[in-house]
């Protein structure tokens, strides 16, 4: 790397503090950046600055406006971030998880591009679902970059071997399934869901949907998830472990290596998971992309079939002197191509609709995804405290599932834990909304 490129590639340690946002950005001092380079922040991207340095290049070269790139750990996101809100003073593009969207967006923190004389994507270029996250009371906060939906993605050399025609349709269906696997294969389990960290709130919240439950009402800020539709989803994922033997135990345990692993090695015949781990399991084991299906996730009672997405945006900051320049940076970053390969490279999914053409997604298993998929895509309810109640609930469900898998669970203990879990998230939205 030249010199140009290590002055480029700045990398950003956060602050120590978490502060609050209420009162913030009350005067604004500037960008603080260097000479008249834009300066743009991205979350847990440092293995793609070799990526982001070659684009700005190009991006430099064809507009004559230079880009520095900083870098952030995700642990350093909550201080870092609210630091440089309620300060004023930080870079021009910033990272957006939709998580923090809603309490720094009250906090004013980011431009509202809707009345940003300047360069942008069109809105209707992206799907639907994250311009939805994006549009936030009546503002437009950023623009998408990427997202994770997950489906039913299984192996079916092992499925077919069980005697099992088509993925399962709606839960019965997932349970006389498990249940044929078994048969075959005695050391072995149908299906997963990872369940640790983040995780844990999103399978739960899945299972909530499909049910016809719902997490928080929108208007209201009302806490929703410990309805009898949320008990009964609880009860239905362990009774998938404990009581039918579709899903191991083990769950409590994977991470993302793990999780996917338990494909590659076959120990499971599908997983709840996006197409990362086809790419792994046909490199290691010697299989076909065409050994491999994806599809929708099996229904609900509600017929729901819901699929939970986390999504990534990047947005401007109102104390940037270079909005135009920087909104220029962003729908760089936003053409198809460029979203396409960035999103391949890190194994998640594009947002603008035409990547889908990009030569790294024109397969049967990446539109069967597009066409079938998508459309069930769900984000949580955008409320304010939406990452503490999202912390909250991985701590709960956490705790309750490492309760099922050591045998301690008993009767109304799922009910106790979301009770009690809706009380503390309640609290929290009610002191972000006064905040």
């Amino acid at each position: 790397m030249n010199d140009r490129s290590r002055r480029k590639l700045l990398l950003s340690a956060g602050a120590t503090t978490t502060l609050g946002l209420a009162g913030c950005l009350d005067g604004l001092t500037g960008s603080g950046g260097a000479g008249d380079a834009v300066r743009a922040r991205y979350i847990g991207q440092e293995p793609q600055s070799d990526w982001l340095e070659e684009q700005s290049d190009a991006f430099e070269a064809e507009t004559g406006i230079e880009v520095e790139h900083e870098f952030l750990t995700w642990a350093d996101v909550p201080d870092s971030q609210v630091t440089d809100i309620q300060s004023g003073v930080g870079p021009d593009v910033d990272h957006i998880a939709s998580t923090f969207l809603p309490q720094q967006a009250n906090a004013g923190g980011w431009v509202d591009l809707s009345e940003l004389d300047a360069s942008l994507p069109d809105q209707n270029a992206f799907f639907d679902q994250v311009t939805d996250i994006m549009d936030y009371q009546g503002q437009i906060h950023g623009i998408p970059w990427f997202w994770g939906p997950r489906g039913y993605l299984e192996y079916d050399p092992l499925i077919e071997q069980a005697g099992i025609d088509g993925q399962p349709d709606d839960w019965d269906a997932l349970v006389d399934q498990g249940q044929a696997f078994r048969e075959e294969f005695p050391d072995k389990h149908l299906y997963a869901m990872m369940g640790v960290s983040w995780e844990l709130p999103r399978a739960f919240i899945t299972f909530l949907w499909q049910n016809g439950g719902r997490v928080a009402d929108e208007d209201t800020n009302e806490i929703l998830f410990d309805s009898d539709a949320g008990v009964e989803a609880l009860n239905f994922w362990k009774d998938l472990i404990l009581e039918e033997d579709v899903m191991p135990s083990q769950i409590a345990e994977w991470g993302v290596d793990e999780f996917d692993g338990a494909l590659i090695n076959e120990d499971v015949g599908a997983i709840m998971q996006d197409l990362s781990p086809v790419d792994q399991f046909v490199e290691q084991a010697g299989a076909d992309r065409s050994d491999f299906t994806i599809g929708r996730l099996p229904a609900g009672p509600s017929g729901d079939r819901s699929t939970f997405f986390g999504m990534e945006g990047l947005g401007i900051r109102p104390w940037s002197d270079k909005q135009e320049e920087a909104a220029e940076w962003i729908s760089w970053l936003s053409r198809p191509d460029a979203n396409a390969t960035f999103a391949d490279r890190i194994g998640l999914l594009p947002t603008v609709e035409e990547a889908f053409n990009h030569a790294a997604f024109d397969d049967e298993l990446s539109q069967t995804l597009h066409d079938d998929v998508l459309p069930d895509a769900r984000h949580y309810p955008m409320i304010p405290g939406l990452s503490e109640v999202e912390v909250e609930l991985s701590g709960t469900i956490g705790t309750w599932l490492e309760e099922v898998v050591t045998g301690e669970w008993e009767d109304g203990r799922s009910a106790e834990l979301l009770d009690e879990a809706a009380g503390v998230a309640q609290d929290l939205v009610d002191q972000a909304q006064q905040g």
